[in-house]
C-alpha cells in the first residue's frame, strides 16, 4: 500500500491535466478535425489507436498522458464504433507502448544487463510479439463487441 502512494501525485496530476485538456480550445478544435476525418474508418480505428499511442510513447510521451488525451478527444468526437472498444483499442495501445517503448524502465533494464541500446530491447527483441499482440488484440476486441 505505501509503495503505491509514490505514485499518486503522478495520477492526481494526469487528472488535473485532463480536466483543463477536456475544456481547452485545442481538445474542441481536435475534436472537430479528428471526428470527421477518422469516422470514416469505422472499426479501422482499433488498428489507429493503439498505432498513434505507441507513435507518442517512441516520441517520449507517457501512454497515460496519450491514453487520456486520445480518450477524451475520440469520446466526443462522431465515431461510429462502440465506446467499449474505443476503451479497448486504447488499453491495446497502453500496453504496446510500455512493450516497445525504449524510455520504458523495464525496457532500460533489461538493455542494460544485456549491454545493448534500449532501441535493440524495445524494437528488435519485443517488436515481432508486440506486433502480434496488437493484431490478436484488435481480432479478440471486434469479436468480443460483435
Amino acid at each position: 500500500m505505501l509503495s503505491g502512494a509514490k505514485l499518486a501525485p503522478f495520477f492526481i496530476a494526469i487528472g488535473y491535466f485532463s480536466n483543463a485538456f477536456d475544456g481547452s480550445p485545442v481538445a474542441l478544435a481536435l475534436s472537430k478535425v479528428v471526428g470527421p476525418n477518422l469516422s470514416h474508418l469505422s472499426w479501422g480505428l482499433l488498428f489507429v489507436i493503439p498505432v498513434v499511442i505507441v507513435s507518442l510513447a517512441l516520441l517520449g510521451i507517457h501512454p497515460l498522458a496519450s491514453i487520456t488525451l486520445l480518450g477524451q478527444v475520440l469520446l466526443t468526437s462522431q465515431v461510429t464504433i462502440p465506446t467499449l472498444a474505443i476503451a479497448l483499442a486504447l488499453n491495446v495501445g497502453g500496453a504496446l507502448s510500455y512493450l516497445v517503448s525504449p524510455f520504458e524502465g523495464a525496457i532500460v533494464l533489461i538493455s542494460d544487463l544485456a549491454d545493448v541500446p534500449p532501441t535493440t530491447v524495445a524494437i528488435k527483441y519485443n517488436g515481432w510479439f508486440g506486433l502480434w499482440f496488437l493484431l490478436l488484440s484488435i481480432v479478440g476486441i471486434y469479436f468480443f463487441i460483435n
